[in-house]
């Protein structure tokens, strides 16, 4: 990998691949860990410990939200959109329409099973794609969102280039991700990244490739004050589930769930990460050429 662990040359390749195949692997995994919505929560300060992680996964979701500014007129994207949690409540929050698209053909299918559920599915739909060919036309969205996706992608200067193509011109990018902090070491990230299929850069790369693109704007909001119960409630969640989830799945992938789980707080607790809310404004025409930073 080159560059921040971003890898745009050598193993970036068949990346997508990998994270679709990783997810379908161990989904059931994430759900025992991090229940219906696999992303950080977001507590209030002063955090108050009695408020469960499911309830602070929601409060994630409103966070994001209030940062998409999404109306009932609005159309929102959600690239990387796991089981749909997120397109749901915020749709159902707003009245927008919603389209999300993950590499997993088995997350893809619990989401739409999830629209149907939630008596969406006729405003919110759901789709296996890769976020370098989506399949929309241009200025397809009002907003572009993103929900601790962004680190799997391998080459973030052409993704970006592709979720910038279907935003309308003025439309809002909004980034919610973990990321490496200045001055992390990189042994330590390039261990996490062996773990599983993914490629970590710090906010700095973000802000850089989003100005090489035009927007404005560009605003970078440190959330890490208000995830830090999430760590260990994955691994209660973990831990109470486990004999019957190794039974079913097998011991290898709760092993490494167990070591995500462990090694995240590590580097949050050593001031090696973070996670960061990063919004932007859409450039006002499509730029054409090649990208300084590709």
């Amino acid at each position: 990998m080159t560059g921040e662990n971003s890898p745009s040359g050598k193993g970036a390749e068949g990346l997508a691949e990998r994270v679709g195949a990783f997810y379908d692997a161990t989904e059931l995994v994430w759900e025992a860990a991090l229940g219906r919505s696999t992303h950080h929560g977001y507590w209030d300060l002063p955090i108050d410990p009695s408020i469960p992680l499911e309830q602070a996964q929601d409060r994630m979701i409103d966070v994001v939200g209030i940062a998409t500014g999404l109306d009932a007129g609005g159309r929102l994207l959600d690239v990387g959109c796991g089981r749909g949690q997120a397109a749901l409540r915020l749709a159902g929050a707003t009245g927008a329409r919603a389209d999300g698209v993950a590499v997993s053909p088995f997350q893809i299918r619990i989401a739409t099973d999830n629209a149907q559920r939630a008596g969406l599915a006729d405003r919110v739909a759901f789709r296996v794609a890769d976020v370098v060919d989506l399949p929309y036309p241009d200025d397809a969205f009002d907003v572009v969102m993103l929900m601790e996706s962004a680190c799997h992608f391998p080459d973030k200067p052409v993704a970006l280039r592709e979720m910038l193509r279907v935003l309308r011109p003025g439309g809002r990018f909004v980034l919610e991700d973990v990321l490496m902090l200045e001055g992390a070491d990189p042994e330590r990230w390039a261990a996490l990244n062996a773990e599983i299929p993914a490629a970590f850069v710090t906010s700095g790369h973000w802000v850089a490739l989003l100005e090489a693109e035009g927007c404005t704007g560009i605003a970078v909001h440190d959330l890490k004050p208000h995830v830090g119960p999430t760590y260990a409630a994955q691994l209660v969640n973990l831990a109470a589930n486990r004999d019957a989830l190794a039974a079913k799945i097998g011991e290898e992938p709760v092993v490494l769930m167990e070591r995500l789980c462990r090694a995240t707080s590590s580097l949050g607790e050593d001031g090696e990460m973070s996670v960061e809310l990063i919004t932007a404004i859409a450039p006002p025409a499509a730029r054409a050429g090649e990208h300084p930073l590709s």
